[in-house]
């Protein structure tokens, strides 16, 4: 079979969590397609020429000119297919990685090999283009799954052959302190923000990646220094083990296993012989709901919901965007809410990868159209690292068209993001590569911003997720004020925001990926207030929006109109003055000149 080059050859979502398995879904069309999703399975043949092919086999190693040539089709596929591939690392610089890289391939390992055009491709900065094995010789992992939280690097799950090890602190990795380790690892691959590249340390799991770093044995074993959950510091040494498990290709090399949930292992063994770091519990038991875990925890499906009555809340967790389920599974939501008319309405996209963004237009009109009897009072949007590519385009959508407040971490990428990958392989190396083919631009074309702001920043420690906590979740169910400053000015007025907003800079300034409201978010507020006849608030709230952005002009035209609107006169003229102060060149700078001659006639 032959694919012409408008045909994206695409990886299938194979974390439908079916039946206790992650079950290959049908064809998907995909308008964001996935990173890292697996090559057609079923097919053989070609795409523009280059050979594609399950995984290479273990003899015959590549020779230097083999090497060579994919290089040179990688760099050449790059240039070809990426809207943009230069704009984190200068073209010139990369090119001449290109030929240092071909210039030592003679004096390289294969490992060694593999690591080198990984690092070359993650020079581009991009969660969509990556490259990573294709081939069974590093189809070896080790028996645990590594998660950075805020107090450190743990074991979120281990193979039951190192089951103490579940739960424990990775202190050391081959002598070396865990965090320099990492960071070597995640610089094999491409990431759009810094919350995208804490999720991309799957390197540090196979074994021959962490022998071409250097710090794996010839035979693969990994030497680890871990505290476990009693408190003593053991030093073990690991054993990598072959694919074998049957959600999986045979001898899979790749990080498909990235899109099952933290607790979940790696591709070898059954998932019942994986040990969890919450309660211990087997890997399999979150296929399983059960109420009595937290929210979070409950259930780690594609799709999950939770009435909380107790709480006045309606959970729902939804993983991923397919074609097939999503759109059913959001009208379901909602027809829960309908029957339950819940306070707090908490929609959980940390875990969302992405999908097919073709649908999300179809599950946010879902939204829309209830806009007028909405049958919730407050809407919570969790994001998370995790969250990406068409998870990034359903925050959008929520974004543009209804009234929500975000709570987590700020997603693995900003609005305006490469994506639609398209996949290539390359058989005398025995790579696999996605490729960004366009540019996805959501946000407006001068929005620089590498995250989706966050309002209510909540960061996970191990010590709370051992302990079932949430702390983007908990706080909504207890009731503390977490609403974004816009919704708390709408509902609860101008003073009632200035309060949150001075508690919450105090609170969050530590965090350089926080962000205040938008000048345009509280413009529309003030003006909503205004058409509302609530004065008071009006001009409460346009002076917290000088207050947070005093260097934009629209806030003081704004300000002027309220306070000329209340009767305030000469606080408007003041306003207007400060206007041309921030912008002399304003476009309407003659009219508000005209206005401050007439007064002083």
């Amino acid at each position: 079979m032959h694919f012409s080059t408008k045909l994206k050859v695409i990886r299938f979502d194979r974390v439908a969590f079916q039946a206790g398995r992650f079950a290959t879904l049908g064809a998907i069309r995909m308008t964001t397609i996935l990173p890292l999703m697996l090559i057609l399975m079923t097919f053989y043949g070609s795409v523009n020429g280059q050979t594609v092919s399950p995984l290479a086999p273990a003899h015959d190693l590549p020779t230097v000119a083999d090497w060579s040539n994919d290089i040179e089709a990688i760099a050449g596929d790059i240039r070809l297919f990426h809207p943009n591939p230069f704009t984190k690392t200068g073209k010139l610089t990369f090119l001449r990685e290109v030929e240092a890289f071909k210039a030592a391939l003679p004096l390289l390992t294969e490992e060694q090999r593999m690591v080198r055009a990984m690092r070359l491709i993650a020079l581009i900065g991009d969660g969509h283009t990556q490259l990573e094995p294709n081939n069974s010789r590093f189809a070896s992992w080790y028996p645990f799954r590594l998660y950075e939280f805020t107090d450190g690097f743990f074991i979120t799950s281990a193979h039951q052959s190192v089951a103490d090890l579940a739960g424990g602190e990775m202190l050391e990795i081959a002598s070396r302190p865990t965090a320099e380790v990492v960071s070597e690892a995640r610089n094999l691959m491409g990431a759009d923000n810094s919350f995208d590249r804490k999720e991309r340390l799957f390197a540090v799991h196979n074994a021959g990646l962490m022998k071409g770093l250097g710090y794996a044995t010839p035979a693969g074993d990994l030497t680890i220094k871990v505290r476990l959950r009693d408190g003593r510091i053991v030093e073990r040494e690991v054993h990598p083990r072959k694919s074998d498990d049957p959600q999986f290709d045979d001898m899979d090399s790749s990080f498909e296993w990235q899109y099952r949930g933290e607790m979940f292992g790696m591709p070898f063994g059954k998932l019942d012989e994986w040990v969890s770091a919450y309660k211990n519990l087997p890997a399999g038991a979150f296929l399983t709901s059960d109420i009595t875990r937290p929210p979070h925890l409950a259930l780690r499906r594609a799709y999950a919901i939770r009435p909380i009555p107790e709480h006045d809340a309606l959970y729902a967790q939804m993983n991923q965007v397919d074609d097939t389920n999503f759109v059913k599974f959001v009208r379901s939501i909602l027809s829960e809410a309908e029957k339950q008319r819940p306070r707090r309405l908490i929609l959980d996209l940390r875990y969302n990868f992405g999908g097919d963004g073709s649908q999300v237009a179809a599950a946010i009109h879902e939204f829309i159209r209830r806009e007028n009897d909405r049958p919730w009072r407050e809407l919570y949007l969790l994001t998370g690292r995790k969250t990406f590519s068409a998870g990034i385009m359903l925050l959008n959508a929520f974004l543009k068209n209804t009234e929500f407040t975000v709570v987590g971490e700020p997603a693995g990428a900003a609005l305006n993001s490469y994506g639609d990958a398209v996949s290539r392989s390359y058989s005398r190396s025995g790579i696999h590569m996605n490729i960004s083919t366009k540019w996805n631009q959501l946000g407006s074309s001068d929005d620089l911003r590498e995250f989706v702001p966050v309002d209510i920043p909540a960061l996970f420690s191990f010590a709370d997720y051992a302990a079932g906590h949430d702390p983007a979740i908990d706080p909504v169910l207890r009731g503390e004020e977490m609403r974004s400053l816009p919704v708390i000015a709408a509902t609860d007025g101008g003073a009632a925001a200035r309060k949150a907003y001075q508690v919450r800079r105090a609170r969050f300034k530590r965090y350089g990926w926080w962000a205040l409201p938008q000048e345009i978010t509280l413009r529309e507020v003030c003006q909503s207030l205004q058409d509302h006849n609530r004065m008071a608030d009006t001009l409460e709230t346009c002076r917290l929006n000088s207050e947070i952005h005093p260097d934009d002009w629209h806030v003081w035209y704004n300000l002027g109109h309220a306070q000329t609107a209340a009767g305030l006169k000469q606080e408007g003229l003041a306003s207007y003055r400060k206007v041309l102060e921030v912008d002399p060149e304003n476009f309407n700078g003659a009219e508000l000149r005209k206005a401050l001659a007439e007064e002083k006639k």
